[in-house]
């Protein structure tokens, strides 16, 4: 997804450019018209000034939900640019329509290169009827443009097959990825018996605010293994710290702190997760400062880490520990209500809570039998301490 946006900006630019610079090559046709080539021209570029002026992941997010309108959108521009060179059949911008079939390969989403393709001749046909019609008030038959439009169907098949082939790399390249975090995870599990059951059930629980929040798809990349991977600093700390009984001095608790830090360091030299640094490193930083590894409060929390934050702090609520015996479902539920805006992030928060009021929040069996085989004395912290 990632380069596939970066792919869109580049085509988009080049075309531009290119279109632009064509001024000096249709600008003797006879039909042409300077205030329509220039007006089409301005626009497209202010569109795209616009949105690429957006800063982080504005521009994906908004190339990801409207791709299919700005498709369409590219090609109007480009039926314009057609009536200041005569029409269809003496057009150089007819390349650009292939070009636009062609690209669906290279950064669509479905495999929709032929439907593309055939939806364009039937436009294209129709368009030149049209067009003779209302700039030459006479019926000219389409025959002679079928020579330089037999071409699109094959695009859009070629279109399919790239598309189809780029598939396959990703899902290749998503699965050694899998496998690679899943180690790291292991690895970290390895230390400390704890943390690959918790790691797990974190994800889940953070996947699942992420699907309520209806999050765009590179940021659910991230969150995935960035809440799968929020502990791997831990790699560096003791196992016989990592597994003590009862509660560690405060020296011992500094100690644990720094595996936020440690852990953005490992994640630093990856640059596919680079996202998920800032998950791993602020993923313990409170809604009101009091956080650590920076103490970064309120919007200054990266979203994704606040996410995180919940749900970490839930599973270690409702979850057995060497020094914490496991809260209920309910009693976590309650805490996390408890600590909206002051440890936790507000919406992250609520739409944990939205989801356990609805029942659609992820349910560990284990965990829950647990918590109500223990009977203890309910705490009498305002906020989970982890």
């Amino acid at each position: 997804m990632f380069v596939h946006n970066h792919i869109k900006s580049k085509l988009r630019f080049v075309s531009l450019t290119v279109i632009t610079l064509s001024y000096f090559l249709v600008k003797d046709y006879p039909g042409f018209n300077g205030i329509v080539f220039w007006g089409f021209t301005l626009i497209g570029w202010v569109i795209a000034a616009f949105v690429y002026s957006w800063k982080g992941k504005k521009t994906g997010v908004f190339l990801e939900e409207n791709e299919n309108k700005l498709r369409f959108m590219d090609f109007a521009f480009v039926l314009g640019y057609m009536t200041v060179t005569g029409g269809i059949d003496e057009s150089p911008y007819l390349y650009l329509i292939y070009l636009g079939i062609a690209s669906v390969g290279l950064y669509g989403s479905r495999r929709f290169g032929l439907l593309y393709s055939l939806l364009a001749l039937v436009i294209l046909v129709g368009y030149d009827l049209v067009y003779h019609q209302i700039m030459e008030g006479r019926f000219v038959p389409t025959w002679h443009i079928w020579p330089k439009l037999c071409m699109l169907p094959v695009f859009g098949l070629l279109a399919d097959m790239l598309l189809a082939h780029f598939q396959s790399m990703q899902e290749n390249e998503e699965i050694v990825l899998d496998q690679l975090v899943t180690s790291l995870a292991k690895a970290i599990g390895s230390k400390d018996s704890y943390t690959l059951g918790h790691s797990t059930r974190v994800q889940m629980y953070a996947l699942a605010i992420g699907h309520e929040l209806a999050l765009n798809q590179e940021d659910m990349f991230t969150l995935r293994y960035g809440a799968l991977l929020h502990d791997i600093g831990k790699i560096h700390i003791p196992s016989s710290l990592l597994n003590k009984t009862g509660r560690p001095t405060l020296d011992e608790w500094n100690e644990l702190k720094s595996h936020s830090v440690e852990g953005g360091r490992i994640m630093a030299g990856l640059q596919k997760l680079s996202g998920v640094r800032d998950i791993v490193l602020y993923h313990h930083e409170k809604y009101d400062g009091t956080g650590y590894p920076s103490g970064l409060a309120g919007e200054d929390i990266p979203f994704l880490a606040a996410i995180v934050n919940v749900a970490d702090s839930f599973d270690a609520m409702t979850s057995t520990r060497s020094y914490n015996k496991p809260k209920t479902v309910e009693e976590g539920m309650a805490e996390v209500r408890n600590c909206i805006g002051t440890q936790f992030h507000p919406r992250a928060a609520a739409t944990a809570l939205a989801l356990f009021e609805r029942g659609e929040w992820p349910r560990f069996k284990q965990l829950e039998e647990t918590a109500e085989g223990e009977h203890f004395a309910k705490s009498e912290r305002s906020c989970v301490v982890k």
